[in-house]
């Protein structure tokens, strides 16, 4: 394994953030919703972002239903100590979202795979596990939030 493969698997990155864009459905597809889009990002001495869209089923949700993730896209972007960049990007793998009784809160766990990146990580390979909550209380005014752990396997 590489250095910057070391680097990245042994840290597990708390990450806080939103639910930028709900995604759409109709009339594109009548199972599918598209482009579910979230921002979030750790802070610390070398922070970072992660930012992506989420595709899943079935298109609408009630409490207790569990959504299967079918696609989506992610980049990550962290800033170094001496302000150099390293980015990776990806694909979804699958995953599931899992909404409580009263759908206003759901547990997600969702598998990203790695197809790039530049800087310190322009050779990393390797997949990541992003579990955590996404939470709908008080929404709205305020948009859904994310709370999650990133965890990267080389």
């Amino acid at each position: 394994m590489t250095q910057e493969g070391a680097y990245l698997t042994d840290r597990v990155r708390k990450l806080y953030g939103i639910e930028l864009f709900p995604g759409i459905g109709t009339p594109i597809s009548r199972t599918t919703r598209y482009g579910a889009t979230f921002v979030a990002a750790e802070r610390g001495r070398t922070p970072l972002i992660l930012a992506g869209w989420v595709n899943y089923t079935p298109i609408f949700f009630k409490p207790g239903t569990e959504c299967t993730v079918v696609g989506g896209r992610w980049c990550l972007v962290e800033r170094g100590e001496n302000r150099s960049r390293a980015t990776l990007h990806g694909s979804l793998g699958g995953g599931t979202i899992l909404w409580n009784g009263d759908g206003k809160l759901a547990r997600l766990s969702v598998r990203l795979k790695t197809s790039g990146g530049t800087g310190a990580y322009r050779r990393f390979r390797g997949t990541a596990e992003l579990t955590g909550v996404l939470n709908h209380h008080p929404f709205p005014p305020s948009p859904p939030r994310i709370g999650a752990t990133l965890r990267f396997t080389g």
